[in-house]
Order: structure tokens, then sequence, then C-alpha cells
């Protein structure tokens, strides 16, 4: 029994002689931190950004819109010939406008714009040429002429082919981090 009380004795001892709660972990409360603010872009970046998205993205929304449904199957061939003739048409006005709007933007801000912009203006240029050249050469054949047709049909799908991969006019751009920040805000860039 004296062992035991010996043992309690030296617990109590042991105990009193510690203090307060020393193990108890100290609680850090740290204010939440501040998220960094986004970069904002150059105002003139952001207008360039702007006007070249959207001539892209107004191009495209053109094209769309004229290639809904509701147009009625020709009859002959002479419809067929003024059928192709307007798309033809179509094609070379929606191109020519994006090449006006392209060639109508100031230097571009950043050396890699300047380049996209460029191989854009060549890519609707040439579209828009095929396209003209095309509706010229279906005009002057002979109502009911079919051999006009398919010249003018490969037309229309070459003209598709030289803009093919121009629809998104920020990937080419995204390498950027000044484009793409001015991309972000410009309502052009929103399609």
């Amino acid at each position: 029994m004296k062992i035991v009380l010996g043992l309690l004795g030296s617990c109590l001892v042991l105990a009193a002689c510690s203090g307060p709660d020393a193990g108890a972990p100290v609680v850090t409360v740290t204010a939440p931190a501040t998220p960094p603010t986004p970069p904002t872009a150059d105002p003139a970046t952001v207008s360039w950004m702007d006007g070249f998205c959207g001539a892209i993205h107004g191009y495209r929304k053109r094209t769309n819109e004229e290639a809904g449904p509701g147009k009625p199957e020709p009859g002959s061939v002479a419809e067929a010939q003024k059928a192709l003739s307007a798309e033809l048409g179509g094609i070379a006005t929606r191109t020519g406008e994006v090449v006006d709007k392209l060639s109508a933007l100031p230097p571009a801000p950043v050396p890699l714009a300047e380049q996209v912009r460029k191989a854009y203006v060549t890519k609707f240029t040439t579209a828009r040429d095929r396209a003209a050249n095309a509706k010229t050469a279906l005009d002057r054949a002979k109502p009911g002429d079919e051999a006009s047709q398919d010249p003018a049909a490969q037309a229309i799908e070459q003209a598709q082919q030289d803009v093919d991969g121009t629809y998104d006019p920020v990937a080419p751009l995204t390498e950027s981090a000044e484009l793409m920040t001015a991309a972000a805000t410009a309502p052009g860039c929103k399609a």
C-alpha cells in the first residue's frame, strides 16, 4: 500500500508543478488574402481586339443567317444559275466586308496580332476574289448552260475552304497575354 500511496503522491506533485495546460494548441486567426487584381488591358489594345473580333464574328453570324433554311430548290438550270450567282455574290460581299474592316484597323499593338490580321486579310481577299470572279463568269454564261454550274459550285466550295479556320479570331492570339486580357473585355470578342 505504501507503493500505491507513493505513486499517487508523485502524480499529484507532478500535476501541481506543470501549471496551466502547456499542451493546448495556440489558435492563430489569419485574415483571408485578397484575390489578386486581374491585369487591366490597355484601352487601345481592347479597341483593336474589339474591331478584329467584331469583323470575324460579324462574318460568321451573317453567313449563318444567309445559309438558313427556306430557300426553294431550283426548278431549272437557269434558276440554278441564279441561285449559284446569288450565293457567290453573298460570299463576295461578306468576305469583302471583312477585308475592308480588317484593313481599316490601325496597326496592331502586338506583332503577333499584326501577323494574324495580315493572314486573315489574305484569306478573306482570296475568298472574295474567287467568289467574285466565279460570279462574273457564271453571269456571262447563257441561261440554261449546265456547264457553267460546275465551276461556280467549285468556287463556292473553294471560297469556303479559303476562310476555313478563321472563325475563332482569338485562337491564334493565345500566345500573347496582353491580347488575351484585351479579348476578355472586348465586346466584339464575345461571340
